[in-house]
């Protein structure tokens, strides 16, 4: 592969045959796979969230429907 620097970045470079810029920094590789994994973690404590708020949802209706069939 041959890449050419980028002017005024020293990360970026364009690779000859396709045209493609290139990141190459591999701390700017490192903080999109922390931001990534902090991301999906969110996404899995917001689905948790929901399933126990689903769960206290049927609970209720399970004590209402038995409070109404004691009236």
């Amino acid at each position: 592969m041959n890449l050419i620097p980028i002017e005024n970045n020293h990360s970026l470079y364009r690779d000859i045959e396709s045209g493609a810029v290139l990141n190459c920094s591999s701390s700017d590789y490192e903080s999109y796979l922390q931001h990534k994994k902090l991301l999906l973690e969110k996404q899995d404590e917001i689905q948790s969230l929901k399933n126990e708020v689903s769960e206290i949802k049927d609970m209720m209706r399970l004590i209402l429907s038995k409070l109404d069939s004691n009236s």
